[in-house]
């Protein structure tokens, strides 16, 4: 019989640099549940193998804020908003009370960079070899400096969350479409849910837009449960993870890794809590937006106002 899970959300914190390769491993594995696999020294050679693969994708969750003195010099950073990933602005610096400029990206977005433009300083200055994309680089940016890891006293476009959640199927797949996001799905491509580590069975979550102990619940219920009859047995017939997953439900579980800067999770609040999105990814992004509220109550009080109030 088929295992029900409840939703559930947590944010993943990240306030040092020493963290970004446990952070990025521990968002990473999830694609493929091997978070049991984790100890201490798996973390470069995890990274390694994803940078060896070209799927980058993973490395994007963590983030660094540096801010640098507004000089016609280093104003060349605005040539590079074609960078995905990477957001320029000109602020006034609190701590100093004078305008600087404040550059924030993913390490994938540094990369680019160093790809693209032939300019190391970011990768140089976060300081993890394992993301140099060359050696003996020299810096170009003038008294370039780190501000923060994942959150900054600047503006919310220089602040981010990266969010752990389960879900069903059908909802990450509506919240995937927000292309200014970076996401790490557990994989139904390589999770063979008859294995011993899932406990030989699927995970689903209850639709909450079906009466539960009503004549349509009993009929969704026996329907997923001879979806696991038969997954488990195309599984003894020998097929593949990628074969079993095409008679997977919209209702199965899915752990899903998210991370976006303040500004484009507002953005993502505005339209999936409203009463017109699917109930199951209201449900989800709600939970969501609690966490963010408890991190920046001012970001997000409009959205706690409109979405969360009894």
């Amino acid at each position: 019989m088929v295992k029900l899970v409840k939703e559930k959300t947590e944010v993943y914190p990240l306030n040092k640099i020493d963290d970004i390769c446990t952070h990025i491993e521990r968002c990473g594995r999830t694609c493929y549940k091997s978070e049991n696999k984790i100890t201490e020294e798996t973390a470069l050679p995890f990274i390694s193998g994803i940078l060896k693969s070209g799927h980058e994708s993973v490395i994007e969750h963590a983030n660094v804020i540096f801010s640098m003195p507004n000089t016609a010099h280093n104003s060349r950073i605005f040539t590079m908003r074609d960078i995905r990933g990477l957001y320029c602005s000109l602020e006034k610096d609190p701590l100093i009370n004078q305008e600087v400029i404040v550059v924030s990206g993913n390490m994938r977005s540094f990369r680019d960079v160093a790809r693209q433009y032939n300019i190391h300083d970011f990768l140089l200055k976060i300081g993890i070899p394992t993301f140099y994309i060359a050696d003996n680089s020299s810096l170009f940016f003038s008294d370039l400096k780190i501000e923060g890891v994942q959150q900054s006293r600047f503006s919310e476009l220089h602040n981010y969350v990266t969010t752990h959640s389960i879900c069903d199927l059908g909802a990450y797949k509506d919240i995937t479409r927000h292309r200014l996001a970076s996401f790490s799905i557990e994989s139904t491509r390589y999770c063979n849910y008859s294995k011993g580590k899932f406990g030989g069975e699927l995970a689903v979550l209850e639709p909450c837009n079906i009466e539960k102990d009503s004549e349509m619940y009993y009929i969704w219920f026996d329907a997923i449960n001879e979806i696991e009859k038969h997954y488990m047995k195309m599984a003894e017939l020998g097929a593949k993870a990628d074969q079993l997953r095409m008679i997977l439900p919209h209702s199965t579980k899915a752990d899903m890794i998210m991370t976006a800067n303040v500004t484009e999770w507002k953005h993502i609040f505005s339209l999936r809590c409203h009463t017109a999105a699917h109930p199951s990814v209201r449900r989800i992004m709600k939970l969501i937006l609690a966490e963010c509220c408890q991190i920046w109550p001012n970001f997000f009080d409009e959205q706690k106002k409109e979405f969360l109030a009894a």
